[in-house]
């Protein structure tokens, strides 16, 4: 698919001239979706914000496991992978894409029933998820430093009087099977319930020739919850979250021919292991008041590891260099991290013209401490400390009958402590303080059928940092600062219920200052070092478009579309002889993302869905210009339900295309020992799945 961004463009113009876009008058209501990771629960069409919601109907039907599976629904989001699943999100180009030795502050939040899972990505599986919530643009006021670029929310389901549960078995290539169960109920008059357990088990897509094995790069996810519901009055709920999750899954993903087949001797792995707990607490303290509190608590072990020279002895010491490279790289983290919010929020019985507000205060520890022990190597020791304390303010003022302001204000007080040693060099530390400010400005036009049209201009940030390489290219670069972000949107959420339609479009322009770029340069030992700098100034701009119509009670169509311009204006690199990136394309930033899906129910019981998606090449890092290649997938589903069961035959990827989703360039050296000395430019890329047919029972009571 080669078209252009100005040919894309037209697209949803196009979309919506067919279908009839005006604010005509509704004669039927339409299901409404409601958002809960703001500051209050609303529906989607109400909120001035770009915002994905993928629901619990969409992933059962995908027989998705882990976030990585959906992302593709929700336009200008992309994930990295250099493990075994997409550890790091990208939003509009905007996203870490790997973490080695440095301690990262991330761009785009990641939550679990609010739980700050931010830079681990591997906790986002899918058991019993409710819905999944892409929030893009800068969030500076709702969620502060870690939002930049955007959030992503996972929601459970939550414990209902009602009582029922499911269960779920699949089976598919790769010797892929998976087992699920969740129930929820009542306890008694006050308390409700909600548990689920699940583990997900496959040997992966690889074909270890050395080892002789095609396991070495599995998946194998528990994954436990335990959410309780308690009414202890008629103004008081409290609401409790357990979460366990244990992830034991292998890495070894890159092939010196760029295939599915490895050489490795020493397969990776990629482990987590988090205990997290949540309480919320929702208090109606008098009719023109109610108060919220959030509070979470989450500890995370996770070791990251992997055959760097992804061959084995042999092939290197029979080669022609004479020499041989003999490396296993491992990481272990440790994991601390606990948050506190409360919120004051004036009560809708208080309200009049929709005038209401709230205001809050965050305060979060955070400590993550590592253990790098790479071969050849003395044993690298780190310790990172971040602590915050945020105000927070917003308030929606109904000017007109259907014009309503929107204001927010975030301030944030953020501490930072950095230690790292090794046996060898002296220890390296730093401190930071910064104050930093996030806000948001939006109106909004409400029409008499609630289509909504908006603009808003939001300001976000993401905290400074430190690099802790020993060996960078200057001392000066040891420290980077805090990256600031002004986001423009121009958006309309329009619905029309009659022709049960509808569309949410958004172009937004995005101006970042004092971009954190990433950076590599090879000692004279031909090692890479790696290391963040302030880039100086870039841009982005594009289009988001989602639509969903039913044009008959059988037939659902559901698209989107993601446009997406990115420019650094301005590239000052300390290092000289360090790839410099001014006047290209941010990493992992496609022109163009895109999703279709068509579902046709053939009777009330037998259904099927054809689904094709698909990206725009793009650049694997901001290091090198070694780029993806565009694709297409194709996707199919035959579901027949009847009598609370229902099973389901699926098949992803159908024709089987093979697509990067983490890419290398090593210039001046030669991974691969076949190639004699061959200090020549080589490139690698990670593959994404490739065609999968399974089949999967669910049983509801």
């Amino acid at each position: 698919m080669n078209l252009t961004f100005k040919t894309f463009l037209f697209i949803p113009v196009c979309c919506f001239s067919l279908i009839g876009v005006s604010f005509a008058s509704s004669e039927t209501s339409i299901e409404e979706i409601i958002v809960s990771s703001d500051f209050r629960e609303a529906q989607l069409k109400n909120i001035p914000t770009s915002i994905s919601v993928i629901d619990s109907e969409v992933i059962s039907q995908r027989n998705s496991a882990h976030l990585e599976q959906i992302l593709a629904l929700a336009p200008n989001v992309n994930f990295s992978a250099g493990a075994s699943r997409g550890r790091y999100f990208q939003i509009r180009g905007i996203g870490e894409r790997s973490q080695f030795v440095d301690s990262l502050n991330p761009s785009v939040g990641t939550y679990v029933d609010g739980i700050d899972f931010t830079g681990f990505g591997g906790a986002a599986t899918m058991l019993d998820i409710d819905q999944v919530e892409v929030l893009r643009g800068s969030q500076g006021t709702r969620f502060g430093a870690n939002a930049l670029a955007g959030v992503i929310s996972l929601k459970s389901t939550d414990p209902s009087a009602e009582n029922q549960g499911y269960i779920k078995t699949s089976a598919s290539s790769y010797n892929g099977k998976s087992l699920e169960t969740a129930l929820g109920g009542t306890i008694n008059d006050q308390w409700l319930f909600r548990a689920a357990v699940g583990q997900t088990l496959s040997d992966g897509f690889i074909n270890n020739t050395t080892l002789n094995k095609k396991d070495t790069n599995n998946i194998d996810e528990l994954t436990s919850r335990l959410k309780l519901r308690w009414t202890a009055s008629e103004n008081l709920t409290m609401d409790f979250t357990a979460l366990h999750l244990d992830i034991d899954n292998g890495y070894d993903a890159f092939s010196l021919d760029e295939n599915r087949n490895t050489l490795s001797d020493q397969p990776g792995h990629d482990r987590q292991n988090s205990t997290a707990f949540a309480v919320n607490t929702d208090w109606t303290v008098s009719d023109a008041l109610s108060m919220n509190t959030i509070f979470t608590t989450n500890r995370t072990d996770v070791e990251y590891g992997y055959d760097e020279d992804w061959s084995h002895s042999e092939l290197w010491s029979s080669s022609e260099r004479g020499w041989v490279y003999k490396i296993f790289d491992n990481y272990l983290r440790d994991v601390a991290r606990d948050t506190a919010e409360v919120r004051l929020l004036s009560s809708s019985n208080e309200t009049t013209s929709n005038n209401d507000w709230l205001l809050g205060v965050y305060i979060q520890n955070s400590s993550e401490g590592l253990v790098r022990d790479r071969t050849d190597d003395p044993v690298f020791n780190s310790q990172y400390e971040t602590s915050s304390g945020s105000i927070f303010m917003q308030a929606n003022s109904q000017i007109k009958d259907q014009i309503k302001i929107t204001t927010g204000l975030r301030y944030e007080k953020w501490k930072s402590d950095y230690f790292g040693k090794n046996n060898e060099d002296p220890s390296i530390s730093a401190q930071s303080s910064e104050n930093l400010l996030g806000g948001k400005l939006s109106l909004e036009v409400i029409n008499a059928d609630n289509n909504l049209l908006y603009a808003s201009l939001t300001r976000g940030y993401k905290a400074g940092g430190f690099n802790a390489s020993f060996e960078l290219p200057s001392e000066s670069i040891r420290r980077f600062d805090t990256e600031f972000q002004m986001n423009y949107e121009v958006g309309l959420k329009y619905y029309l219920a009659n022709r049960k339609v509808s569309h949410h479009l958004t172009a937004f322009y995005s101006d970042r200052k004092n971009l954190q770029l990433k950076s590599s340069t090879q000692n004279s030992d031909l090692k890479w070092i790696d290391y963040i700098t302030n880039a100086g100034k870039g841009y982005s701009y594009g289009v988001e478009w989602e639509m969903t119509w039913q044009p008959q009670d059988n037939l659902r169509i559901a698209s989107s579309l993601g446009l997406l311009k990115t420019k650094v204006t301005q590239h000052t690199n300390p290092d000289p002889d360090s790839f410099n990136l001014k006047n290209r394309e941010v990493a992992h930033a496609p022109q163009y993302s895109f999703a279709t899906s068509v579902q046709y129910a053939f009777t009330d019981k037998l259904s099927a869905i054809l689904e094709v998606e698909g990206k725009d090449k793009f650049y694997y890092s901001d290091s090198h210009n070694y780029q993806s290649q565009a694709y297409n997938l194709v996707n199919a589903r035959l579901a027949y339900q009847a009598s609370g069961y229902k099973l389901t035959a699926y098949i992803n990827n159908a024709a089987d295309k093979e697509y990067g989703v983490r890419g290398f360039d090593f210039t001046g050296w030669d991974q691969d020992p076949r190639s004699g000395e061959g200090y020549d430019d080589v490139q690698f890329q990670q593959l994404g799945a490739p065609k999968v047919i399974g089949l999967s029972v669910q049983a509801d009571f």
